[in-house]
């Protein structure tokens, strides 16, 4: 059976000692935890801290994070990802990120997060945010985006709590 793709999305400039990174790399060692895969931008901040931190895993393979690149060369892609996909395409690899992923967790994020979060909404992928991170993951947390769905943005205060969330998504999926 193919492993669950998780996509997590969030801002490519957070500091490497802010909260948000700290919590994706929490994240990104939990996912593989619980077996599922990972994949993100492919860039810095949010993308780099849930890639490096799925390497904390003691079920890590190589193979498990990868990163959808929004330019043709492969190399600037964080050293954290296993995977580099050049699409070339620059914004337009956030549709191929969500339309890759079976549900999407956001931490924080701005424009780039949103237009990824716009994707996941009409795709009909599951959403998790953080409502602990600035962005727009806790300005949308809770809510809906529009009325084309009658589910809300899954809110998530935890790693754990994510983890547990996406555990009965995937199990109802079955």
């Amino acid at each position: 059976m193919r492993k669950k793709q998780v996509a997590v999305i969030g801002s490519g400039a957070v500091n490497e000692k802010s909260e948000s990174y700290t919590l994706a790399l929490k994240l990104g060692q939990h996912l593989i935890d619980s077996d599922y895969r990972i994949l993100c931008g492919g860039l810095e901040g949010i993308m780099a801290a849930v890639c490096k931190g799925a390497k904390l895993s003691n079920k890590y393979k190589e193979g498990m994070t990868v990163g959808i690149i929004p330019s043709l060369d492969k190399s600037t892609s964080n050293p954290y990802v296993d995977i580099s996909i050049a699409t070339g395409v620059s914004f337009a690899r956030n549709q191929v990120i969500i339309a890759s992923a079976d549900a999407v967790i956001a931490i924080g994020g701005g424009s780039g997060t949103l237009s990824e979060l716009s994707f996941a909404w009409q795709l009909k992928k599951p959403i998790l945010a953080f409502v602990s991170a600035e962005g727009w993951s806790n300005k949308l947390a809770g809510k809906r985006i529009d009325n084309s769905r009658t589910d809300v943005i899954i809110a998530c205060q935890s790693v754990k709590d994510a983890i547990s969330h996406l555990s009965r998504i995937f199990d109802d999926n079955q």
